[in-house]
């Protein structure tokens, strides 16, 4: 089930989708907020400086005065500086008669058209260039209406704006962001358990094609993992029929194949002397196929999809070595190779019969590659950890570094490796060690050449 992880970098991930989904309408919000928040602030700080303005404007009509036929102002010097001094703005006035005629202050000021129900009026206007707040204010007298008019900058009201928006935006943004952090938070723990998920499959072993495991799955993801479960039984059927077919194939040539051995040895006995060498080598091809064949049947029988249940019982390694010894002796004797057995009591629970398998791959696989000449050593027992081992080393060429996370896999063979194995050996010797729970190890021989391997079982 493992399988190469794409470039996180490459992918959008349900984390940053999420994010990025909120980040915009968060964004709109914000400034939705800022709008509000501001006109919400402001009004008060705007209405407080326009009623001191009014208040201006109706101080300075309380300084007209209608005396000696005509109207007057009453506003000394003093009085008028004061009004017109501000740290911020600039403040600018005038009382205009009935006729509009100025009486005193500004004479490009003019007052704001009259509205019913409004006075003072306040209003926008643009005086001397410049962005104004007026107020007018009119009153009743015995010669007429008086227009009393007090116009400031806005300056204030402008700074006042600025530091209510400055003092608004941060709090708003640290929002903003601890909602997404949140958010962040939150979208990471509710997707942890497709993590935890993720991290189950990929440490599956290759051939495990159980059911996916649904706890604390998220609803949403329950399609998902069915639809990933049917894949894995439609995977199941196949490959269970495919080692259906291998096995049943081997199963059927093999009494042919030992037929057709037999009628060759035979046939080779009563060849003429010249024509022996020719029937050896087909009797060695009949040999090889027949070899094949049960390594075929083997690696079938083997695998976890064609053995669902397996007769378990408690096996002593060493036992099983000696009680099949004698099967090998006749094969490292025919290549002059010296084969011994070093054992030591090692018991286990597991299949008898893929142990014996196992064992005989190993040390065939050996035999095969050491030369004429040379020792293959099997052995059994308990290692530093307490755990039972059996290992085969042999004084062959060994396998390069490079070769050695390849030689388990199917039909593998080195570049250069002697004889005429098919790649099958080491297969069925990794199929049962992970049917047994058991770790292999691989390690230069004692004398610094050849290969040991050695299969180690969990308790």
């Amino acid at each position: 089930m493992n399988s190469p992880q794409p470039d996180p970098a490459s992918r959008r991930t349900l984390r940053r989708r999420l994010l990025f989904l909120l980040l915009l309408p968060l964004s709109g919000l914000l400034v939705v907020s800022l709008a509000i928040d501001y006109k919400v602030a402001f009004s008060p700080a705007a209405d407080a400086y326009d009623h001191a303005l009014a208040d201006d404007a109706v101080a300075l009509a309380g300084r007209v005065r209608f005396q000696d036929g005509r109207l007057q102002v009453d506003l000394p010097a003093a009085a008028e500086a004061v009004l017109r001094t501000d740290r911020s703005d600039q403040e600018f006035l005038s009382i205009r008669g009935p006729n509009n005629e100025l009486l005193t202050g500004d004479t490009d000021l003019q007052p704001a058209p009259a509205e019913k129900g409004r006075n003072p009026l306040l209003s926008e206007a643009v005086f001397r260039d410049k962005k104004m707040r007026k107020a007018t204010y009119r009153i009743e007298t015995t010669a007429g209406e008086v227009a009393v008019t007090v116009a400031e900058t806005t300056h204030k009201r402008q700074q006042t704006g600025s530091q209510i928006l400055a003092a608004m935006i941060v709090p708003n943004i640290l929002l903003i962001l601890t909602v997404l952090a949140l958010v962040y938070i939150g979208v990471r723990k509710g997707l942890a358990p497709l993590d935890h998920l993720s991290e189950a499959i990929n440490r599956r072993a290759p051939h495990d094609l159980s059911p996916l495991p649904k706890t604390d799955v998220p609803g949403e993801a329950e399609p998902l993992l069915r639809a990933m479960d049917g894949l894995i039984d439609d995977l199941h059927s196949a490959i269970t029929a495919q080692q259906a077919f291998l096995a049943n194939a081997a199963h059927q040539l093999k009494t042919p194949l030992a037929s057709l051995i037999t009628q060759l040895e035979l046939h080779v006995q009563e060849l003429p002397a010249e024509h022996r060498k020719r029937g050896g080598r087909l009797l060695d091809a009949g040999h090889r196929l027949a070899h094949l064949t049960h390594q075929l049947l083997a690696l079938a029988r083997s695998g976890p999809e064609a053995n669902d249940t397996h007769e378990r019982r408690d096996i002593d390694l060493a036992a099983l070595l000696e009680s099949n010894a004698s099967s090998w002796y006749d094969l490292a004797l025919r290549s002059n190779i010296d084969l011994g057995f070093e054992t030591a009591p090692a018991h286990i629970s597991g299949s008898e019969w893929l142990l014996r398998e196992m064992l005989a791959n190993l040390i065939d696989n050996a035999l095969q590659y050491t030369p004429a000449g040379g020792r293959v050593t099997a052995r059994s027992g308990i290692d530093g950890q307490g755990l039972p081992y059996v290992e085969v080393e042999d004084s062959g060429p060994g396998i390069p570094e490079a070769e050695r996370p390849h030689i388990f896999e199917r039909f593998y063979r080195a570049d250069g490796a002697p004889g005429q194995g098919s790649g099958l050996g080491l297969a069925i010797v990794k199929e049962v060690a992970d049917r047994h729970a058991a770790a292999i190890e691989m390690h230069d021989g004692e004398t610094g050449s050849g290969l040991r391997i050695r299969v180690v079982f969990n308790l």
